[in-house]
Protein backbone atom coordinates (compact mmCIF):
# COMPACT_ATOMS: atom_id res chain seq x y z
CA UNK A 1 0.00 0.00 0.00
CA UNK A 2 1.40 3.60 -0.83
CA UNK A 3 2.87 4.96 2.72
CA UNK A 4 3.05 8.71 3.55
CA UNK A 5 5.42 10.01 5.91
CA UNK A 6 5.80 13.49 7.45
CA UNK A 7 8.73 14.78 8.07
CA UNK A 8 8.54 18.13 10.17
CA UNK A 9 11.78 20.52 9.56
CA UNK A 10 14.18 20.59 6.65
CA UNK A 11 17.77 20.92 8.25
CA UNK A 12 19.96 17.95 7.99
CA UNK A 13 18.01 15.50 9.71
CA UNK A 14 14.80 15.90 7.55
CA UNK A 15 16.88 16.09 4.64
CA UNK A 16 18.45 12.91 5.72
CA UNK A 17 15.37 11.40 6.28
CA UNK A 18 13.56 12.24 3.28
CA UNK A 19 16.92 11.17 1.35
CA UNK A 20 17.32 7.73 2.58
CA UNK A 21 13.53 7.11 2.53
CA UNK A 22 13.58 8.04 -1.59
CA UNK A 23 16.35 5.70 -1.92
CA UNK A 24 14.94 2.94 -0.13
CA UNK A 25 11.09 3.11 -1.35
CA UNK A 26 9.82 3.52 -4.59
CA UNK A 27 6.45 3.61 -3.16
CA UNK A 28 6.86 6.34 -0.34
CA UNK A 29 5.45 9.67 -0.25
CA UNK A 30 6.94 12.31 1.79
CA UNK A 31 6.41 15.82 2.36
CA UNK A 32 9.24 18.02 4.42
CA UNK A 33 7.15 20.64 6.03
CA UNK A 34 9.94 23.44 7.48
CA UNK A 35 8.93 26.76 9.24
CA UNK A 36 11.34 28.91 8.04
CA UNK A 37 13.51 28.07 4.75
CA UNK A 38 15.71 24.93 4.11
CA UNK A 39 19.08 24.93 6.33
CA UNK A 40 18.51 27.81 8.00
CA UNK A 41 19.28 27.10 11.31
CA UNK A 42 22.37 24.64 12.48
CA UNK A 43 22.32 22.66 9.49
CA UNK A 44 22.95 25.79 7.18
CA UNK A 45 25.46 27.28 10.12
CA UNK A 46 26.97 24.79 11.10
CA UNK A 47 31.22 24.17 10.82
CA UNK A 48 30.56 20.89 8.88
CA UNK A 49 33.86 19.07 10.83
CA UNK A 50 33.25 15.20 10.14
CA UNK A 51 35.41 12.81 12.51
CA UNK A 52 35.99 8.92 12.37
CA UNK A 53 36.62 7.92 15.88
CA UNK A 54 35.86 11.52 17.93
CA UNK A 55 33.00 9.15 20.24
CA UNK A 56 34.93 6.37 20.53
CA UNK A 57 34.20 5.26 24.34
CA UNK A 58 31.06 6.61 24.26
CA UNK A 59 27.50 5.54 23.36
CA UNK A 60 27.42 6.65 19.89
CA UNK A 61 31.20 5.61 18.66
CA UNK A 62 29.67 2.94 16.42
CA UNK A 63 27.25 5.79 15.06
CA UNK A 64 29.89 7.99 14.07
CA UNK A 65 31.89 5.69 12.50
CA UNK A 66 29.25 4.43 10.22
CA UNK A 67 28.07 7.84 9.98
CA UNK A 68 31.82 9.35 8.69
CA UNK A 69 31.53 6.12 6.60
CA UNK A 70 28.13 6.80 4.85
CA UNK A 71 29.78 10.32 4.21
CA UNK A 72 32.57 9.93 2.03
CA UNK A 73 29.93 6.99 0.03
CA UNK A 74 27.81 9.77 -0.49
CA UNK A 75 30.20 12.45 -1.91
CA UNK A 76 31.08 9.37 -4.42
CA UNK A 77 27.33 9.24 -5.14
CA UNK A 78 26.28 12.90 -5.54
CA UNK A 79 29.39 14.59 -6.26
CA UNK A 80 30.73 16.12 -2.83
CA UNK A 81 33.14 18.45 -4.71
CA UNK A 82 29.59 20.41 -4.86
CA UNK A 83 28.93 20.66 -1.37
CA UNK A 84 32.54 20.99 -0.37
CA UNK A 85 33.13 17.32 0.58
CA UNK A 86 36.65 16.55 1.43
CA UNK A 87 39.54 15.43 3.59
CA UNK A 88 40.66 17.15 5.98
CA UNK A 89 44.05 17.10 8.73
CA UNK A 90 42.76 18.21 12.16
CA UNK A 91 45.09 19.91 14.36
CA UNK A 92 44.98 21.22 18.58
CA UNK A 93 46.49 24.40 18.58
CA UNK A 94 47.74 26.85 21.86
CA UNK A 95 47.70 30.33 21.17
CA UNK A 96 49.15 32.57 23.46
CA UNK A 97 50.82 36.22 22.67
CA UNK A 98 54.76 36.49 22.44
CA UNK A 99 55.37 32.72 23.78
CA UNK A 100 56.47 30.95 20.57
CA UNK A 101 57.75 27.36 21.47
CA UNK A 102 56.92 25.50 18.57
CA UNK A 103 56.92 25.36 14.69
CA UNK A 104 54.63 22.81 12.38
CA UNK A 105 53.16 22.01 9.03
CA UNK A 106 50.77 24.31 9.97
CA UNK A 107 52.29 27.20 7.87
CA UNK A 108 49.61 29.76 7.89
CA UNK A 109 49.40 30.00 11.87
CA UNK A 110 51.18 33.29 13.46
CA UNK A 111 53.91 31.61 14.55
CA UNK A 112 55.13 33.89 17.41
CA UNK A 113 52.17 33.34 19.46
CA UNK A 114 51.79 29.31 18.55
CA UNK A 115 52.70 27.62 22.03
CA UNK A 116 52.07 23.76 20.53
CA UNK A 117 50.61 22.20 17.73
CA UNK A 118 49.29 18.60 17.67
CA UNK A 119 48.08 16.08 15.18
CA UNK A 120 44.17 15.23 16.02
CA UNK A 121 43.27 13.62 12.60
CA UNK A 122 44.69 12.73 9.27
CA UNK A 123 42.79 12.79 6.07
CA UNK A 124 41.90 8.75 6.53
CA UNK A 125 39.83 10.09 9.82
CA UNK A 126 38.81 13.61 9.18
CA UNK A 127 36.88 15.14 6.67
CA UNK A 128 34.32 18.05 6.30
CA UNK A 129 31.54 19.46 4.01
CA UNK A 130 29.44 22.66 3.64
CA UNK A 131 26.50 21.73 5.65
CA UNK A 132 24.15 23.99 3.57
CA UNK A 133 25.11 22.49 0.68
CA UNK A 134 25.05 18.96 1.86
CA UNK A 135 21.19 19.76 2.98
CA UNK A 136 20.28 21.55 -0.37
CA UNK A 137 22.13 18.89 -2.54
CA UNK A 138 20.24 15.76 -0.32
CA UNK A 139 16.66 17.65 -0.65
CA UNK A 140 16.64 18.43 -4.14
CA UNK A 141 17.87 14.78 -4.74
CA UNK A 142 15.02 13.59 -2.78
CA UNK A 143 12.56 15.85 -4.74
CA UNK A 144 14.27 14.48 -8.49
CA UNK A 145 12.51 11.13 -7.29
CA UNK A 146 9.12 13.24 -7.72
CA UNK A 147 7.72 11.20 -4.21
CA UNK A 148 9.05 13.86 -2.42
CA UNK A 149 7.52 17.31 -1.56
CA UNK A 150 9.16 20.60 0.74
CA UNK A 151 6.64 22.73 2.14
CA UNK A 152 8.68 25.88 3.64
CA UNK A 153 7.01 28.59 5.44
CA UNK A 154 4.99 26.55 6.73
CA UNK A 155 4.47 26.61 10.72
CA UNK A 156 3.03 22.76 12.22
CA UNK A 157 0.83 24.08 14.85
CA UNK A 158 -0.33 20.05 16.27
CA UNK A 159 -0.20 16.98 16.14
CA UNK A 160 -3.58 14.79 15.11
CA UNK A 161 -4.79 11.70 16.81
CA UNK A 162 -6.89 8.84 15.28
CA UNK A 163 -10.23 9.30 17.22
CA UNK A 164 -10.58 5.54 18.07
CA UNK A 165 -6.47 5.53 19.27
CA UNK A 166 -5.94 8.72 21.54
CA UNK A 167 -2.23 8.08 21.27
CA UNK A 168 -1.49 7.28 17.55
CA UNK A 169 -0.69 10.60 16.03
CA UNK A 170 -2.16 10.49 11.51
CA UNK A 171 -1.18 13.96 10.68
CA UNK A 172 -0.49 17.49 11.66
CA UNK A 173 -2.00 20.93 11.69
CA UNK A 174 -0.58 24.10 10.23
CA UNK A 175 -0.90 27.18 11.60
CA UNK A 176 -3.15 28.37 8.98
CA UNK A 177 -5.79 25.57 9.95
CA UNK A 178 -4.93 22.98 6.85
CA UNK A 179 -4.36 19.38 8.05
CA UNK A 180 -2.20 17.32 6.39
CA UNK A 181 -2.84 13.50 7.11
CA UNK A 182 0.54 10.62 7.05
CA UNK A 183 1.31 7.49 8.55
CA UNK A 184 3.97 8.72 9.89
CA UNK A 185 5.25 11.64 11.65
CA UNK A 186 9.53 12.03 11.71
CA UNK A 187 10.51 15.07 14.02
CA UNK A 188 13.46 16.53 12.85
CA UNK A 189 12.96 19.73 14.69
CA UNK A 190 16.46 21.04 15.67
CA UNK A 191 16.35 22.10 19.46
CA UNK A 192 12.44 23.27 18.62
CA UNK A 193 11.63 20.00 18.73
CA UNK A 194 10.96 20.21 22.57
CA UNK A 195 7.95 22.63 21.59
CA UNK A 196 6.17 20.30 19.71
CA UNK A 197 3.09 19.92 21.98
CA UNK A 198 1.92 16.68 22.23
CA UNK A 199 -1.57 15.53 23.45
CA UNK A 200 -2.52 14.65 27.72
CA UNK A 201 1.18 16.34 28.49
CA UNK A 202 2.32 19.27 30.21
CA UNK A 203 4.39 21.73 28.74
CA UNK A 204 7.36 20.53 31.31
CA UNK A 205 7.15 16.69 29.77
CA UNK A 206 7.68 17.21 25.98
CA UNK A 207 10.22 16.10 24.02
CA UNK A 208 13.33 16.59 26.32
CA UNK A 209 15.23 19.03 23.76
CA UNK A 210 16.67 22.43 24.23
CA UNK A 211 18.96 24.66 22.34
CA UNK A 212 22.39 26.32 23.25
CA UNK A 213 23.26 29.38 21.26
CA UNK A 214 26.60 29.63 19.16
CA UNK A 215 27.91 32.18 17.23
CA UNK A 216 29.64 31.63 14.01
CA UNK A 217 31.42 33.70 10.68
CA UNK A 218 32.68 33.45 7.70
CA UNK A 219 35.89 35.44 6.61
CA UNK A 220 36.98 35.72 2.91
CA UNK A 221 40.89 35.68 2.65
CA UNK A 222 43.33 37.30 0.00
CA UNK A 223 45.47 34.03 0.79
CA UNK A 224 44.51 30.29 -0.23
CA UNK A 225 44.40 27.99 2.74
CA UNK A 226 45.71 23.83 2.61
CA UNK A 227 43.13 21.43 4.09
CA UNK A 228 43.85 21.90 7.92
CA UNK A 229 41.32 22.26 10.80
CA UNK A 230 42.19 23.80 14.20
CA UNK A 231 40.30 23.05 17.11
CA UNK A 232 41.98 26.56 19.39
CA UNK A 233 42.54 27.16 22.82
CA UNK A 234 43.79 30.99 22.94
CA UNK A 235 45.16 32.50 26.28
CA UNK A 236 44.74 35.66 26.92
CA UNK A 237 45.95 36.54 30.66
CA UNK A 238 43.63 34.71 32.57
CA UNK A 239 41.00 33.84 29.95
CA UNK A 240 40.76 31.48 27.83
CA UNK A 241 38.69 31.08 24.35
CA UNK A 242 38.64 27.89 21.78
CA UNK A 243 37.67 29.02 18.35
CA UNK A 244 37.73 26.21 15.83
CA UNK A 245 39.09 27.25 12.24
CA UNK A 246 37.58 25.97 9.27
CA UNK A 247 39.28 26.70 5.77
CA UNK A 248 37.10 25.48 3.69
CA UNK A 249 36.82 24.17 -0.80
CA UNK A 250 35.35 27.50 -1.55
CA UNK A 251 38.29 30.03 -0.59
CA UNK A 252 36.37 31.13 2.86
CA UNK A 253 37.39 30.32 6.10
CA UNK A 254 35.03 29.63 9.19
CA UNK A 255 35.23 29.96 12.82
CA UNK A 256 32.96 29.05 15.65
CA UNK A 257 32.92 30.22 19.27
CA UNK A 258 31.46 28.63 22.75
CA UNK A 259 27.79 28.26 23.19
CA UNK A 260 25.79 31.01 25.62
CA UNK A 261 22.93 30.61 27.52
CA UNK A 262 20.77 32.95 25.30
CA UNK A 263 16.86 31.48 25.42
CA UNK A 264 15.87 29.82 22.80
CA UNK A 265 13.08 31.92 20.58
CA UNK A 266 10.03 30.94 19.54
CA UNK A 267 11.19 29.84 15.59
CA UNK A 268 14.56 30.00 14.05
CA UNK A 269 14.16 33.74 12.07
CA UNK A 270 13.88 34.87 15.47
CA UNK A 271 17.60 34.23 16.62
CA UNK A 272 19.92 37.23 17.75
CA UNK A 273 23.48 37.70 16.69
CA UNK A 274 25.55 39.30 19.50
CA UNK A 275 27.63 41.40 17.95
CA UNK A 276 30.21 41.21 20.69
CA UNK A 277 30.24 37.34 19.81
CA UNK A 278 31.04 37.88 16.75
CA UNK A 279 33.00 41.09 16.82
CA UNK A 280 35.51 38.52 19.24
CA UNK A 281 36.22 35.76 16.92
CA UNK A 282 37.12 38.09 14.69
CA UNK A 283 39.66 39.09 17.04
CA UNK A 284 40.93 35.81 17.84
CA UNK A 285 41.16 35.14 14.00
CA UNK A 286 43.52 37.71 13.86
CA UNK A 287 46.00 36.25 17.23
CA UNK A 288 46.09 32.67 15.41
CA UNK A 289 46.91 33.66 11.88
CA UNK A 290 48.21 36.95 10.35
CA UNK A 291 46.45 36.11 7.17
CA UNK A 292 43.21 36.26 9.03
CA UNK A 293 43.06 39.65 10.05
CA UNK A 294 40.34 42.56 9.30
CA UNK A 295 42.38 44.05 6.49
CA UNK A 296 43.24 40.64 4.74
CA UNK A 297 40.25 38.55 5.83
CA UNK A 298 37.02 40.28 5.32
CA UNK A 299 34.04 39.52 7.41
CA UNK A 300 31.58 37.37 5.22
CA UNK A 301 29.25 36.47 7.90
CA UNK A 302 28.24 36.89 11.75
CA UNK A 303 25.60 34.64 12.54
CA UNK A 304 24.04 32.45 15.32
CA UNK A 305 22.55 29.33 15.82
CA UNK A 306 20.69 26.96 18.44
CA UNK A 307 22.29 23.43 18.84
CA UNK A 308 19.68 20.54 19.53
CA UNK A 309 20.55 19.28 22.76
CA UNK A 310 19.11 16.45 24.61
CA UNK A 311 18.42 15.94 28.40
CA UNK A 312 21.71 13.27 28.30
CA UNK A 313 23.17 14.85 25.67
CA UNK A 314 22.80 11.43 23.51
CA UNK A 315 20.68 11.84 20.21
CA UNK A 316 17.09 10.41 20.50
CA UNK A 317 16.35 8.76 17.15
CA UNK A 318 13.43 5.87 17.21
CA UNK A 319 9.98 5.48 17.59
CA UNK A 320 8.30 8.01 20.31
CA UNK A 321 7.67 5.29 23.33
CA UNK A 322 4.40 7.10 24.09
CA UNK A 323 3.28 7.47 20.81
CA UNK A 324 2.21 5.45 17.81
CA UNK A 325 3.56 6.39 14.17
CA UNK A 326 5.78 9.17 15.93
CA UNK A 327 9.55 8.84 15.66
CA UNK A 328 12.20 10.97 16.72
CA UNK A 329 15.53 12.12 15.24
CA UNK A 330 16.78 15.07 17.17
CA UNK A 331 18.89 16.05 20.08
CA UNK A 332 22.94 15.91 18.00
CA UNK A 333 24.47 18.66 19.94
CA UNK A 334 27.83 20.45 17.67
CA UNK A 335 27.74 16.52 16.07
CA UNK A 336 24.95 16.49 13.82
CA UNK A 337 26.35 17.43 11.03
CA UNK A 338 28.41 14.26 11.05
CA UNK A 339 25.46 11.66 12.16
CA UNK A 340 22.92 13.13 10.39
CA UNK A 341 23.72 10.27 7.32
CA UNK A 342 23.28 7.35 9.76
CA UNK A 343 20.56 8.85 11.40
CA UNK A 344 18.29 9.11 8.13
CA UNK A 345 19.32 5.58 7.16
CA UNK A 346 18.17 4.22 10.94
CA UNK A 347 14.94 6.23 10.11
CA UNK A 348 14.23 4.82 6.86
CA UNK A 349 14.84 1.47 7.91
CA UNK A 350 13.26 1.42 11.16
CA UNK A 351 10.02 3.14 8.85
CA UNK A 352 10.06 0.84 6.21
CA UNK A 353 11.44 -2.34 7.59
CA UNK A 354 10.30 -2.10 11.00
CA UNK A 355 13.90 -2.50 12.99
CA UNK A 356 17.14 -0.65 12.30
CA UNK A 357 19.55 -2.99 10.94
CA UNK A 358 22.81 -0.28 9.65
CA UNK A 359 23.85 -0.20 13.22
CA UNK A 360 24.06 -3.10 16.25
CA UNK A 361 21.75 -3.44 18.32
CA UNK A 362 23.52 -1.98 21.28
CA UNK A 363 24.29 1.27 19.35
CA UNK A 364 20.65 0.99 18.68
CA UNK A 365 19.78 1.23 22.31
CA UNK A 366 21.91 3.72 23.26
CA UNK A 367 19.70 6.48 21.11
CA UNK A 368 16.75 5.01 21.16
CA UNK A 369 13.63 7.61 22.50
CA UNK A 370 12.58 4.46 24.81
CA UNK A 371 13.01 5.48 28.83
CA UNK A 372 14.38 9.10 27.87
CA UNK A 373 10.96 10.99 26.82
Amino acid sequence: MPRHVIILGAGVMGACSAYYLSLKSPTVTITVIEASDIANGASGKAGGFLAFDWSDGTETAELSRKSFDLHAELAETLGGESYGYRPVTAYSVLVQSGKQTHTSEVDWLLHANVRTVELLGTKNTSAQIHPRLFTHQLLAKAEATGRVRVMCEQTVTGLIYAQDEPSKVVGVTLKDGTTLKGDDVVVCMGPWSGQLALKGRTKRSQLPISGARAHSIVLQPQAKFPPQVLFTAVVEGSKSHEPEVYPRSDGTVYLCGATDNEPLPASVDLVKVDPAATSLLQQMAAKISPHLSEEKAPLQIGQACYLPISRDNVPLIGAHPGYKQLYMATGHSCWGILNSPVTGLMIAELLLEGEISCLDSKSVEAVSPLGRC
